[in-house]
């Protein structure tokens, strides 16, 4: 419980409330200090200050100032007159209500005044965007207009001398097809008619003539297109990288390595003959490395039977045992539920394996943390065989468990 500061000191002046309060040998930069219009308050280690003022202040003008020995508050009066008292003299149970409402008046306060300075804030950046756009639009259009003069005066003498030295009209004025002249342009200097000549030479052989017509230019339209077809042939990759950013020597240690492993667990896909790459040899290869307690090589034995046939549910149903066994157990429940969607349609055949898929993902889940879902897997299975003791042992203890569960949280 805090100490309450009460050998405080107070003076006035027409305008200023000065308090002095002592430290007690706490160091000033463990003080903290809230002040509001009509309460100030200042805390340090276990002892506390704080006085709900007889009348308000203004706290711009107002300043505290920290020293070795005591905290002092210079508090500017709203109005120039004598205080009869330091605080108001209320009731307790009054104070404290003014208290609370004084401090909740100052915090919503100071965060509207944290609003006013993000929006103010906001403002200033939308108007340098919008200014920094002007800018930038200013500048691309100033580059535009040199761009286009600097084009304007390259292609000026050009475009002025095409204009001297283009004919008008070429047209027939003889009954001779192949005999023509070209009309001068009454602009076109006599200097220029060594031109005219030149054009003459030019275009007479890849023209037609027709009498009293306009010469047509015959140009030869290029042949269409032939279309073909690409093919592209990819390197068959162990590893999901192309092989340019990909390490070889790398690559070949982790395959040896992982080819040791699985020889090390008794079962190599490799090692098998041709009359062996069958489905039902390896599942009861993987049958027995789960009788020989060899969990890896039967996971090993059963998905490669898997990636030979992904439709014959005991693979799924043998390699969900050896997961269990392994404590795979998410695994073990993804075996189970693709084995229950390939055991289709439910018949007293395969109830059997039904049974088994759903209890084992039942155990599964209890292993996870879902004990809920793990006992109404388990009710289906004792339903669909009630018979079967195990089953039923095992959901009487998860029962037990869950209601031992609820209890602890209720308590």
């Amino acid at each position: 419980m805090p100490l309450i500061v009460k050998d405080y000191k107070w003076r006035q002046s027409n305008t200023f409330v000065i308090i002095q309060i002592p430290l007690h040998g706490v160091s000033s930069s463990k003080v903290d200090v809230f002040t509001s219009p009509n309460y100030i308050k200042a805390s340090f280690e276990r002892y506390f200050f704080e006085a709900v003022l007889l009348h308000p202040i203004t706290v711009s003008e107002s300043k505290c100032t920290k020293t070795s020995t005591e905290v002092i508050f210079e508090l500017a009066k709203c109005e120039e007159k004598e205080w009869e008292e330091l605080e108001v003299n209320l009731p307790k149970k009054e104070k404290l209500e003014l208290k609370l409402k004084l401090i909740e008046e100052e915090h919503l306060r100071f965060q509207e005044e944290c609003q006013k300075k993000f929006e103010r804030k906001a403002e200033l950046k939308r108007v340098a965007v919008r200014e920094q756009i002007g800018i930038d639009t200013q500048h691309r259009n100033k580059i535009e207009k040199i761009k286009n003069e600097e084009k304007t005066n390259a292609l000026g003498d050009f475009q002025e001398w095409h204009r001297k030295v283009e004919p008008k009209i070429i047209e027939l004025n003889s009954d001779d097809e192949n005999d023509f002249l070209i009309k001068e342009n009454s602009s076109v200097k006599k200097s220029d008619k060594n031109e005219f000549a030149k054009i003459n030479k030019i275009i007479t052989p890849t023209c037609s003539v027709n009498r009293r017509n306009k010469i047509k230019s015959t140009v030869p339209m290029p042949l269409p297109r032939k279309s073909a077809t690409i093919r592209v042939e990819f390197t068959a990759r162990s590893f999901p990288t192309p092989s340019r950013e990909s390490q070889l020597a790398e690559e070949e240690e982790w395959l040896r390595k992982q080819a040791e492993v699985r020889r090390s667990i008794g079962f190599m896909s490799e090692d098998l003959r041709p009359e062996e790459k069958n489905p039902q040899y390896l599942n009861s290869k993987g049958q027995e490395f789960l009788k020989a307690g060899n969990y890896l090589g039967a996971i090993s034995a059963f998905s490669f039977g898997i990636k030979l046939c992904n439709e014959y549910p005991d693979l799924y149903i043998g390699r969900s045992e050896a997961h269990f066994k392994k404590e795979n157990f998410y695994k073990c429940a993804q075996d189970c539920s693709t084995a229950l969607d390939l055991l289709r349609p439910a018949v007293q055949s395969n109830l059997h394996q039904r049974v088994t898929c759903i209890s084992r993902r039942g155990m599964a889940l209890q292993k996870l943390g879902y004990l809920r879902e793990s006992i109404n897997e388990l009710e289906v299975a004792f339903k669909l065989n009630p018979s079967d003791t195990e089953i039923k042992n095992i959901l009487m203890e998860y029962k037990d468990q869950f209601e031992k569960n609820e209890q602890k949280e209720k308590q």
